[in-house]
């Protein structure tokens, strides 16, 4: 079994091109901020036995539509938000994509990018002081036209690079977390703008394209039940993913193998909650093997953003201690 971790981003949703700023034109912070530690942080990576790194490239689209692009308040319906550009993404952006990759390349270290967050569709959160929108993006995905810009413009070009490097790019996720944003009828939300049918085409086009290109597609579903209930093969899915925080209880099997690979793309390394089936033994490497005895083909910890362990209930614990636990079981896997 492959073992990765989530980097998952230096700076949410601007970790590519010009940083965000104030009306004033200071920028929030300097640009690509991971450059400087990132081929000191990957070699650590390696030593320690990871094999892939899965990072999320646009996030919540902060960077993504400024000033006249950015998404606005629809002044008839309440809550609702319009996008009504849909933009290139900056040379600036596509270069700082570029740089990562050749990063991982030399490093020898394969990459998993996650190309949206379910925050992109999320209502927008209007920044004060500035000429960015966080989030309220979801019109990308449900209107036709739109969407096919958002394909033309962001995955197209995304795509274009990550063939340049075939042995360095493990998969191409289309977006994290698609329960959260999708209207699928179980739960009501105010956040869950989008139809369900409307994001299912989304995915199908998605994994088509990338599929096309002869790269892996994927989806990072937050449950398990999700790879069934919306049909991971049917959408054209090659490579399976969910992602496991103790729901359900009791790790499922794999039963995706008849139709592909299939990955935990998210556990958690702190403590946190325990793992039912393994009692006392809760430690990092008992919970790999337990995976890995379920029959999956990968896990990716979550993750080696350290500001995560600062937060009320962490479920990031990127020590030493975890850091010896995966080492030792990756050199027995």
């Amino acid at each position: 079994m492959q073992v990765g971790i989530n980097y998952a981003w230096r700076n949410y949703a601007w970790d590519f091109g010009d940083p965000p700023h104030s009306d004033g034109g200071s920028a929030w912070g300097a640009r690509a901020a991971w450059q400087p530690t990132i081929e000191a942080e990957l070699a650590e990576f390696r030593l320690i036995g990871l094999d892939v790194v899965r990072w999320f490239v646009l996030a919540d689209g902060t960077t993504y539509g400024v000033a006249d692009q950015k998404p606005v308040a629809d002044p008839v319906r309440a809550g609702q938000w319009r996008f009504h550009e849909v933009p290139m993404l900056s040379d600036a952006w596509l270069d700082d994509f570029t740089k990562l990759l050749k990063c991982c390349e030399s490093q020898k270290i394969q990459i998993l990018p996650s190309v949206l967050d379910f925050h992109f569709c999320f209502p927008g959160v209007i920044v004060p002081s500035s000429p960015h929108v966080k989030c309220g993006r979801s019109d990308a995905i449900i209107d036709l036209r739109k969407r096919r810009q958002l394909f033309e413009n962001v995955f197209d070009p995304i795509i274009a690079i990550c063939q340049r490097f075939p042995d360095t790019v493990y998969a191409l996720e289309i977006i994290n977390e698609p329960e959260w944003c999708t209207d699928d009828g179980t739960w009501q939300s105010d956040k869950k703008v989008v139809p369900l049918g409307s994001m299912l085409d989304f995915l199908a086009e998605g994994a088509a394209r990338i599929n096309r290109a002869g790269l892996r597609s994927t989806v990072g579903f937050a449950k398990h039940r999700s790879m069934k209930a919306w049909d991971s093969p049917g959408l054209g899915l090659t490579l399976h993913q969910w992602h496991y925080y103790c729901d359900p209880e009791l790790v499922p099997d794999n039963d995706m193998a008849n139709h592909g690979p299939c990955i935990v793309g998210e556990i958690p390394t702190a403590r946190w909650r325990a793992w039912k089936e393994l009692g006392d033994a809760q430690d990092t490497r008992s919970r790999l093997g337990l995976l890995q005895r379920k029959g999956y083909d990968g896990a990716l910890l979550w993750s080696a953003n350290k500001e995560e362990e600062k937060i009320a209930e962490p479920v990031v614990e990127w020590s030493e201690r975890v850091r010896d636990e995966v080492a030792a079981f990756v050199a027995r896997r």
